[in-house]
């Protein structure tokens, strides 16, 4: 690495009437004083939105030193950089968004940060960035989601002048949605208590089919294009101030949402 020769940084060094471009002890440059970036930039304009690793490459004077950091995307080797043959590349990670449902186009940018003595030559950008496209659009497709109660067994304890559902309290719930042109959606029907209960169980299933496990079942829609669902919900153990049903649309497959994503009943009273 150069060195001061002096307290101060050599302005100039002579031999003779001749000026010195550079002078070195052994392997080591000591005048001047300073080792220069002279380029740095990505190799490439644009880069696909999957992302990858893509060039920089990095010129300038044997034994500068900087530092990379990225943004918007952009990931580069970490620690303290010295050149040793010029020009050299390095590889940045540009994060893939091709997955990334609604993803804007970005430009993910590095920064060179000189260490030590090390400069920019000047004029030289310590920024560059690369353009990427963005994730696919996402599609909403409105599925008329509505859900609605009804209680079928009113079973309440007043707790300390509180008046509290109790285990056996149970509702009939009915869920209605089409199906659209979004056919690659699974419907969520989800029992949700809001009061620190122990749980609810759901039975008699209209029609019987789907995933079920303590609070929630998952049916795939079929035809015809219009379906209703229909499930009694029991509180299990414990009490509760009140209780809410949700009806989720889930599972988006390419981008695809169900508009609404949810209903719900709303908080249920004693």
């Amino acid at each position: 690495m150069p060195i001061n020769l002096f307290d101060s940084p050599l302005s100039s060094i002579k031999l003779g009437d001749s000026d010195i471009l550079k002078a070195y002890v052994g392997n080591g440059q000591i005048f001047p004083n300073d080792t220069e970036i002279t380029a740095a930039a990505f190799t490439n304009a644009n880069i696909a939105n999957t992302g990858g690793n893509t060039p920089y490459v990095v010129s300038g004077e044997i034994g500068a030193s900087f530092n990379l950091t990225g943004s918007s995307g952009a990931t580069p080797p970490s620690g303290t950089q010295v050149i040793s043959a010029s020009p050299s590349t390095y590889q940045i990670d540009i994060g893939n968004q091709s997955a990334v449902c609604g993803a804007s186009a970005r430009n993910p940018q590095v920064v060179i940060v000189p260490q030590g003595n090390t400069v920019l030559a000047g004029g030289l950008s310590n920024t560059d960035t690369i353009s990427q496209p963005g994730g696919p659009s996402i599609t909403y497709n409105n599925i008329g989601l509505s859900i609605s109660q009804s209680n079928t067994s009113y079973q309440t304890q007043n707790v300390g002048g509180q008046l509290r559902w109790v285990a056996g309290a149970s509702w009939s719930i009915s869920i209605n949605y089409t199906i659209g042109t979004q056919s690659d959606v699974n419907f969520i029907f989800a029992g949700i208590n809001a009061a620190n209960s122990s749980g609810f169980i759901i039975s008699s299933i209209v029609p019987g089919a789907g995933f079920q496990n303590a609070n929630q079942i998952q049916f795939s829609p079929q035809n015809p294009p219009s379906r209703t669902f229909s499930a009694n919900v029991t509180l299990q153990s414990g009490t509760a101030a009140y209780v809410s049903f949700t009806a989720s649309a889930t599972n988006a497959i390419a981008c695809k949402y169900a508009s609404p994503g949810s209903a719900s009943t709303g908080n249920i009273y004693p």
